[in-house]
């Protein structure tokens, strides 16, 4: 289930990727935004309270569960701001603690910070981009960096095709994500 939500986000990076390039915008980005986070938030829990990943690792279902909700509630407060009409700065605040989350979760894939977590590099690698990305929004929204806003709408849309669809290609194909 891990990649049904892996291609429901590729769409919706894709799309706020180009709404934050200014392609398009309004309350229909609101709506997307919604469904986005509430297909994202119901399977992500049903991963956790199913334990579907635990034959990975002990943790790994909590950690899909956990990185699902952070996104569905990222999705919920871009909504927000959209109806709104504000500034997007509470979604940059946000994403301050996002970006330190995805990061101890990619540093615990490389096995950085423990062992619990299964030792893949490639989530290492998405989780620390996701890390990254979810920084970049953090200095733009948060901090006011907006010459780096253009930068972001790239970096989102870019994070959408490394990230998510080539893994959920290569497994809806192969079975597997290896690089």
């Amino acid at each position: 289930m891990i990649f049904v939500v892996f291609a429901v986000v590729f769409f919706i990076l894709f799309y706020n990727g180009c709404m934050i390039l200014g392609k398009f915008g309004g309350k229909q980005a609101a709506v997307m935004n919604i469904v986005s986070g509430l297909a994202i938030g119901g399977i992500g829990v049903w991963i956790g309270f199913e334990d579907n990943l635990g034959a990975v690792g002990p943790t790994q279902s909590f950690v899909a569960a956990s990185t699902c909700l952070a996104f569905a509630i990222t999705y919920f407060i871009i909504a927000g701001e959209i109806f709104a009409g504000t500034d997007f700065k509470s979604l940059g605040w946000y994403c301050l603690p996002v970006a330190i989350l995805m990061l101890l979760f990619g540093l615990g894939f490389a096995h950085a910070l423990g062992t619990t977590l299964a030792l893949i590099g490639q989530f290492a690698v998405l989780w620390i981009w996701w890390a990254v990305l979810f920084f970049v929004f953090f200095l733009v929204w948060a901090l006011g960096k907006t010459g780096l806003a253009k930068f972001a709408g790239y970096f989102t849309i870019a994070t959408a095709f490394i990230t998510i669809l080539y893994p959920t290609i290569a497994f809806f194909n192969y079975g597997v994500i290896g690089w």
